[in-house]
C-alpha cells in the first residue's frame, strides 16, 4: 500500500523527541494520499502526542500545533475541500477532532493553560466549528451533523 502520492503533501517538523505517535494519510483509489491534501504536524516542548488520520480527503489541510508538555491530539479527517486546525499551548491539553463525509467545512480548536479537553465530531457540510479554551480545567463537546 502506497503512504504517500506526489500529489499530497505530509509535512511533519519535530522538535527534539516531541513527536510521539503516526501520521498515516491515505486517499481515493485504493489507499494512495488524497490529491493536493496537505497533514502537518508541529510540537514544540516535552512529552507532546498526536495521532493523525487523513483518508479520502481531497484538497483538504490538517494541521496540530502543540505547544508545551504532555498535550495530545487524535485528529482524523476523510472530508473534501474541509480544513482542520489544532493549537494546543500549556500542559495536559487533550483534543480529539473527527471529521468525516462532509464537503467545505472547518474546524477550528485552540486551548491555553492546562488540563482542557475537546471533542469535536462534524459530518456536516458548509459548516464550521469553533472551540477556544483559556485557562485551567476546561471541557468542550461540539458535535455538528
Amino acid at each position: 500500500m502506497k503512504l504517500f502520492k506526489v500529489t499530497a503533501l505530509a509535512v511533519v517538523v519535530v522538535s527534539a523527541s516531541a513527536f510521539a505517535g503516526s501520521v498515516p494519510q491515505y486517499g481515493h483509489g485504493g489507499g494512495s494520499s488524497g490529491p493536493n491534501s496537505e497533514l502537518s504536524i508541529y510540537q514544540y516542548g516535552s512529552a507532546n502526542a498526536a495521532l493523525a488520520l487523513q483518508t479520502d480527503a481531497r484538497n483538504s489541510d490538517l494541521t496540530i500545533t502543540q505547544h508545551g508538555s504532555a498535550n495530545g491530539a487524535d485528529v482524523g479527517q476523510g472530508s473534501d475541500d474541509s480544513s482542520i486546525d489544532l493549537l494546543q499551548s500549556g500542559s495536559r491539553n487533550n483534543a480529539t477532532i473527527d471529521q468525516w463525509n462532509s464537503r467545505d467545512s472547518e474546524v477550528s480548536v485552540s486551548q491555553y493553560g492546562g488540563g482542557n479537553a475537546a471533542l469535536v465530531n462534524q459530518t456536516a457540510s458548509a459548516s464550521s466549528v469553533t472551540v477556544q479554551q483559556t485557562g485551567f480545567g476546561n471541557n468542550a463537546t461540539a458535535n455538528q451533523y
